[in-house]
């Protein structure tokens, strides 16, 4: 054994690698997916579906931001509204285990108002189910994916109401009752600590109240409140019959300590408790991480001379539901890249943030951003600091929701780079549950196809493992080289080594990781029988 493990480290470096250096895994090449563990890929409906007035569809919030913020919009996006089986298609070819995508609330509630749903959507949502399903695959569905209707938003203020909450609840109850018999897996809202921080950013391009930076935890506070009345609602009226679970969904850019000291270790672990505990702990603890009760309040009362904390306090009538334990079967994170932190001590040091935290920043003037935040194909920490610190604070299995390299090379179909990063994560997302013995339900590439992304539209920041020519009438797929990657990964139910391999040799990446998966399709099969 061992020298078969010597040959295919020594291919490794002879087949297009450009001197590429073995590592650990090289000790090792052959990493199994457990059994029980779903790998696919994800969209989401805005992004992809296109049909943005078609068949009774009102507008949403998305559609409206692209018309009047950004400079091309999601009208006809990649048209999966009429392509979807197409587009299946391909993920059946993967053997993918499972999909992940949302249903539009414009598309099958136009209005908002559940007594009014638009059979035309509904039927698209039930066909869609069906050739998931008949594909082999689980459907995994989100039920908000930053679209609800742009006529609700303007007419409730959005997440800052109740009314908001009430219809978003009533929402969910159409979903089950109409979905429920079919659909296994929910998440609720997608990486609400997202949106509460940078969509009000944009409010005022669109029309609407643009309200303030004190509205961030309002917003956060009723996103929580109305997830945990879903999944109670979901517990007590659909559960026994249905049997399904029902998650959180966050956000996570996983923070770890720039150097050992208490400084940089308090700096990291208040990076994660604002941006990521703020949404998942009240969900799964009943209530905001003591630390940023402390760091709000403070900021609040001593800074901003306001009456009130800019932190709500949950009702009685809102802690009565927390006393019941998690309101979540599961964690979904969605996880693209990390920090390392340190803490600030010169104040005038002005080291930038990243727009997508919006005004949480204003409440970490002490943290210091040292690297991170981009896509690093080799770094094998990301995943496992996610899950770990996911798991040691909440102790629910864990869905890694999104996980995708963002293409800012313009590299195309040969994309060596994707591939390398997958390999890496969900290398270490199998050693991490077995080392830690972590519960992880499943594992979604972001995204199946090149989508429209909010600051790259569809070609400066792509996450597809199938390109799509936008600058074409059809709309043309093509796998790329990551699409391969994935096809050995299903193939063959372990996870090939991929080395990354740098930038000035993209042009021949093509070749290159076609070699590799020429050695490695014939050692993954062989793992199979040791």
């Amino acid at each position: 054994m061992g020298f078969l493990r010597a040959v295919v480290c020594v291919s490794l470096l002879f087949n297009g690698l450009h001197g590429a250096a073995p590592n650990s895994d090289c000790v090792d090449p052959c990493v199994k997916i457990p059994d029980g563990l779903l790998i696919g890929a994800g969209l989401s409906a805005s992004q992809s579906e296109g049909a943005w007035d078609t068949d009774g569809k009102a507008e949403s919030l998305m559609d409206r931001m692209t018309h009047k913020v950004f400079n091309e919009t999601i009208d006809v996006a990649a048209d999966h509204y009429h392509r979807f089986k197409e587009d299946l298609a391909y993920a059946k070819e993967l053997n993918f285990t499972s999909h992940r995508f949302s249903i539009s609330w414009s598309r099958v509630l136009p209005s908002g108002d559940a007594a009014n749903p638009n059979e035309k959507g509904v039927d698209f949502y039930k066909k869609l189910i069906k050739e998931i399903k008949d594909n082999g695959m689980e459907p995994f569905v989100t039920m908000l994916h930053f679209d609800q209707p742009f006529s609700l938003e303007n007419k409730t203020n959005g997440w800052n109401s109740q009314e908001m909450m009430d219809k978003f609840v009533a929402y969910a109850d159409f979903l089950f009752k109409t979905f429920g018999s079919e659909v296994k897996y929910w998440t609720t809202i997608n990486e609400g600590n997202m949106y509460c921080s940078y969509f009000p950013q944009l409010a005022s391009f669109i029309g609407l109240n643009p309200g303030d930076g004190n509205q961030l935890y309002r917003c956060l506070h009723n996103m929580v409140v109305a997830h945990v009345r879903v999944y109670r609602l979901y517990k007590e009226k659909y559960f026994e019959e249905q049997k399904g679970q029902v998650g959180a969904s966050a956000l996570m850019w996983p923070a770890t300590p720039a150097t050992s000291s208490y400084d940089d270790v308090v700096a990291a672990d208040l990076f994660n408790q604002v941006y990521t505990g703020a949404l998942l702990n009240p969900i799964v603890h009943g209530d905001w991480p003591p630390l940023v009760r402390y760091i709000v309040d403070k900021r609040s009362f001593e800074d901003l001379k306001l009456n009130e904390s800019r932190l709500p306090r949950f009702t009685d009538e809102e802690k009565e539901m927390f006393r019941d334990g998690p309101a979540a079967d599961f964690i979904a994170v969605n996880v693209y890249s990390g920090y390392k932190t340190a803490w600030r001590h010169n104040a005038s040091d002005g080291s930038p943030m990243p727009s997508l935290l919006g005004p949480f920043t204003a409440d970490m003037p002490n943290i210091k951003l040292i690297s991170g935040g981009g896509f690093d194909a080799s770094d094998e920490n990301l995943m496992r600091d996610a899950l770990l610190w996911t798991w040691f604070n909440y102790q629910l299995p864990i869905v890694i929701s999104e996980n995708g390299f963002g293409d800012t090379k313009h590299v195309g179909v040969n994309d060596i780079e994707r591939a390398a990063y997958h390999s890496t994560a969900l290398r270490s997302l199998i050693r991490t549950m077995q080392e830690y013995n972590v519960p992880v339900i499943s594992y979604y590439a972001w995204a199946l196809f090149d989508v429209f992304e909010f600051s790259g539209g569809y070609k400066d920041r792509t996450f597809g493992i199938i390109h799509i020519d936008y600058q074409s009438v059809n709309l043309t797929r093509t796998p790329k080289d990551s699409f391969r990657f994935f096809k050995t990964v299903g193939t063959t139910r372990t996870v090939p080594f991929v080395p990354r391999t740098p930038s000035s040799t993209a042009q021949s990446t093509g070749p290159a990781l076609l070699s590799i998966l020429a050695i490695l399709v014939p050692w993954q099969a062989w793992c199979h029988q040791i």
